[in-house]
């Protein structure tokens, strides 16, 4: 509950006529995807959605009074000098991925910070798409053609591509998935794919199914999501649906950390039934 005094504050004097999450269509699915996956939050979405609101609104004063400054940079003095926004790299609970939470607790995960920035580009018509490399998500600005890596780890930092080759070296893949600009539904599966996860290191198999099968419905580019869902349809009992996912894993990624691992299991599994 730490964050739920300026929530509310927020909330509550979002002015008219200001950025509305209602013509956002990519910050609603963000506010919203948690719930639609069972993920527990006493959030309120009417009061998250004029939170964002808030933020944007603020954000809108500080841009039309920015002369020459960088969009992104005062996107930065707003969310992370006067709105005290933190980044979270320790915990993985949800509540530091989902923007909801992230809103309310004032402090997110590269996920959580990264989609707040995402949310708020739509809002302000400010150009920005998500990126993912393996283990790790940002955001990207075009800035006049331009194109401009927005660390949110580092108080959004501008970060040159060899810097996050060094940290989170891309693999060879079949086709796009890394390092690239992210469509608005493979954003929406690389949240997707972080609940599953959790609902998997929580036992929960079939939460971690349905929120895993919605991350490969919406990003099935992303190896890490189909392998996953193998591994939870191997410790829930579906061997060949298991196989299956592995198999559009490989095809994507055929060096996957811990796929070859993963597949000799379910093999041995499938042998001795």
């Amino acid at each position: 509950m730490r964050g739920l005094p300026l929530l509310l504050a927020l909330a509550a004097c979002a002015p008219r006529g200001g950025p509305k999450v209602a013509e956002a269509p990519l910050a609603r699915r963000l506010l919203a995807v948690g719930r639609e996956l069972g993920v527990d939050d006493a959030q309120d979405p009417d009061a998250a959605a004029r939170a964002l609101e808030q933020l944007a609104a603020r954000a809108r004063d500080a841009l039309d009074r920015r002369g020459a400054t960088p969009a992104v940079d005062v996107l930065n003095g707003v969310v992370f000098d006067d709105a005290a926004f933190r980044r979270e790299v320790d915990d993985a609970d949800l509540a530091f991925v989902l923007l909801p939470s992230v809103l309310r607790e004032r402090r997110g995960s590269c996920v959580g910070l990264g989609t707040l920035y995402l949310a708020l580009g739509e809002l302000l018509h400010v150009p920005l798409r998500g990126v993912v490399v393996p283990g790790h998500f940002f955001v990207r600005a075009d800035e006049g053609g331009r194109a401009r890596n927005v660390e949110l780890l580092r108080r959004g930092e501008e970060e040159p591509a060899p810097w996050y080759g060094a940290r989170w070296p891309l693999p060879p893949t079949t086709v796009p998935t890394y390092d690239r600009a992210l469509t608005d539904d493979e954003v929406l599966g690389v949240v997707e794919y972080d609940v599953g996860n959790d609902w998997r290191r929580r036992g929960r198999l079939p939460e971690a199914r349905r929120a895993l099968e919605r991350a490969v419905a919406h990003f099935p580019a992303l190896p890490e999501a189909e392998a996953s869902l193998g591994s939870v349809l191997q410790l829930a009992g579906a061997l060949d649906a298991a196989a299956v996912a592995y198999e559009a894993a490989r095809k994507v990624e055929p060096e996957l950390p811990g796929l070859g691992r993963n597949v000799r299991l379910l093999e041995d599994e499938r042998r001795a039934r």
